[in-house]
């Protein structure tokens, strides 16, 4: 898997069967090997052992061995580009579930423009939250492969530090909850 999917791989991730070649006819100018004597028709047949050669047998030569899988280290699951949208709607449903409970005590322009604002605040509130977790993986991720590959990290550096995304819709989110109570002061 990659590094998008949450998980790091080592080697390519299948299989690999080492290739066995059969060796190579003697050329037409070496001497060829003199066959193995017959025995003769009066001598006792040796026992089956006798014709295996003591010590190693000869093998092919292995040049590469499959890398066991490792595993996973990152999440259980990974968050998809809807994601954000998810926790956006999320919110919104906890802000239509706030107006439901309040709508009854919202008797002035002013109370109805809170309400209107507090759906509004949990909404980008939801939405800044599941981006601010993918932020937290992104950096734990990072942390982890600063170990192994410096370089990739030093650029995604900046993408992570200073103002993000996330950062900029919680601050957005935590005025707009502010001006819900200002309003309805």
């Amino acid at each position: 898997m990659s590094e998008r999917n949450g998980s790091t791989s080592v080697g390519t991730g299948t299989a690999e069967i080492p290739v066995v070649r059969p060796a190579a006819p003697a050329p037409a100018d070496a001497p060829a090997v003199p066959p193995a004597p017959v025995p003769a028709a009066d001598e006792p047949a040796a026992p089956a052992q006798a014709d295996v050669a003591p010590g190693p047998h000869p093998t092919a030569p292995v040049t590469s061995r499959p890398a066991p899988r490792m595993p996973r280290r990152g999440p259980l699951m990974v968050m998809g580009p809807w994601a954000p949208v998810a926790g956006g709607l999320l919110g919104l449903l906890l802000g239509v579930v706030a107006v439901l409970l309040l709508a009854g005590t919202a008797e002035s322009f002013e109370d109805r423009l809170a309400l209107a604002f507090v759906v509004l605040g949990l909404g980008a509130l939801g939405t800044a939250g599941i981006l601010l977790a993918d932020e937290v993986r992104m950096m734990r991720q990072r942390a982890r492969d600063a170990v192994v590959r410096p370089a990739w990290v030093e650029a995604t550096a900046g993408l992570l530090n200073g103002l993000t995304p996330a950062r900029l819709l919680l601050v957005v989110s935590v005025f707009v909850l502010f001006l819900a109570a200002y309003v309805s002061r």
